[in-house]
């Protein structure tokens, strides 16, 4: 039978090469730091290659090295799927779910989300992490958590993307700001008078694709880190913005002297669940999707 490395081995290189150092790596797998280098040792007699260049306290991985720990990151990752499936089928939707959600969405549903969830899933354990879309991608690829919530189009060729819900789109001014009043053709605003959220959140670019602006100097150049800041320039007439029908639904606009009105075209932006292609838990995923589509179609819905 052929001499194989162990998962372990593969578990320590990788522990190696993110750390940069075996002590720190011996730490994070919480065992002694020789019991970690014996490891890696057998390791290279196994492969029969140096994966480590070792000088002093110093290391350096060979570029086959670099190769071996790609290679075994996948590999630990199909054996975690492979834990996972085994898990789902005797156990669906038990135990603990990360989701990570975009500000856009968390700020109108995490709450409501967390109550939905307790009275769906009795032994599910649901934690909601909220971040940026790009960030948020970047830890769904590393396993740090498990589903993504997203507004869409989105680059997410990487993973399996369903759409849950679509989120329309309403032109939002202060009651008194006659301007805006019938304005079809948001390109006919004034110069200036759009106020929008800055550019690394996502719900500018699909409100300004979704409703067709494309004029830029109806844009102001003021970019707000936040809804409550947006709100604020509009509440004093400065201008218009747009929101989705979730913020709308949420309760943003209570007590405000403001205006939300539809677009003619129908305006939108999908909301989509993202999972790795290569996970085992895809059965927990799709009944915890389904349930999630018959949230958000409430969250979601013209009142």
């Amino acid at each position: 039978m052929t001499n194989l490395p162990s998962i372990k081995q593969l578990q320590y290189l990788i522990a190696v090469h993110q750390h940069q150092h075996f002590g720190r790596a011996a730490s994070a797998c919480f065992i002694g730091q020789s019991t970690l280098s014996s490891a890696i040792q057998n390791l290279e007699e196994t492969l029969g290659c140096q994966l480590i260049e070792r000088e002093n306290r110093s290391l350096m991985f060979t570029s086959v090295g670099e190769e071996v720990v790609e290679r075994a990151r996948i590999i630990i990752n199909d054996t975690l799927s492979l834990k996972e499936l085994t898990k789902s089928f005797l156990t669906p939707l038990n135990g603990k779910l990360v989701v990570g959600v975009i500000p856009t969405i968390a700020s109108f549903i995490a709450a409501p989300l967390y109550h939905f969830c307790q009275q769906t899933f009795a032994d599910l354990e649901l934690i909601l992490i909220e971040d940026t879309s790009d960030k948020l991608l970047d830890k769904l690829e590393h396993g740090s958590i498990d589903l993504a919530l997203l507004a869409l189009p989105y680059e997410t060729d990487k993973f399996h993307t369903q759409v849950l819900a679509q989120d329309r789109f309403s032109l939002v001014h202060h009651k008194d700001y006659t301007i805006a009043k019938g304005v079809e053709d948001f390109n006919l605003l004034p110069d200036a008078s759009v106020f929008l959220l800055e550019r690394e959140h996502c719900m500018t670019g699909h409100a300004l694709s979704a409703c067709h602006l494309n004029r830029a100097s109806c844009i102001n150049p003021f970019e707000a880190a936040s809804l409550h800041t947006l709100l604020s320039m509009v509440e004093h007439q400065l201008g218009v913005t747009f929101l989705p029908q979730m913020a709308i639904n949420a309760g943003i606009l209570k007590d405000k002297n403001m205006i939300a009105t539809p677009p003619q075209n129908n305006a939108y932006r999908d909301i989509g669940i993202l999972w790795r292609k290569t996970t085992g838990r895809i059965r927990d995923f799709k009944l915890f999707s389904a349930q999630l589509e018959i949230f958000l179609a409430q969250q979601c819905s013209v009142k």
